[in-house]
């Protein structure tokens, strides 16, 4: 039997990983003079935040469940670490050279939890 609190491990190993992405600097460079270029590079980066945040909350909802909390209040209490996470995030971003903070980004990562908390219950139902 998996103990609880080793589950746990994951998604702090995560949001290291998320931490170390979000430490990379930017180029710091002038917006691209190419639209399609700008445009696929924008849907690129911030596109990336909903499948690494929506691992995040499935990693919190995961190792929750070796604690024997109620599915709802597991559900809520991932998705509230998991937009914390990238509310914090942001802001720790907001210190890297060539990077900026953005209210749609967080957005991002919200919607990428809930996307995956979502389809974590729908997973439980068929069960």
């Amino acid at each position: 039997m998996v103990v609880p609190r080793a589950c746990l491990i994951l998604p702090f190993l995560y949001m290291g990983v998320i931490f170390l992405l979000s430490s990379i600097p930017g180029d710091g460079s002038p917006a691209i003079v190419d639209p399609i270029t700008a445009t696929i590079k924008a849907i690129i980066y911030n596109g990336a935040h909903i499948p690494l945040f929506a691992l995040l909350a499935w990693l919190w909802c995961w190792s929750l469940a070796g604690w024997n909390i109620a599915l709802n209040r597991r559900l809520m209490l991932a998705f509230c670490l998991t937009a914390i996470y990238g509310i914090t995030d942001e802001w720790h971003q907001s210190f890297t050279p060539g990077r900026d903070t953005s209210f749609l980004d967080v957005m991002l990562d919200m919607l990428g939890g809930y996307l995956a908390l979502y389809f974590y219950r729908g997973q439980l139902g068929k069960r």
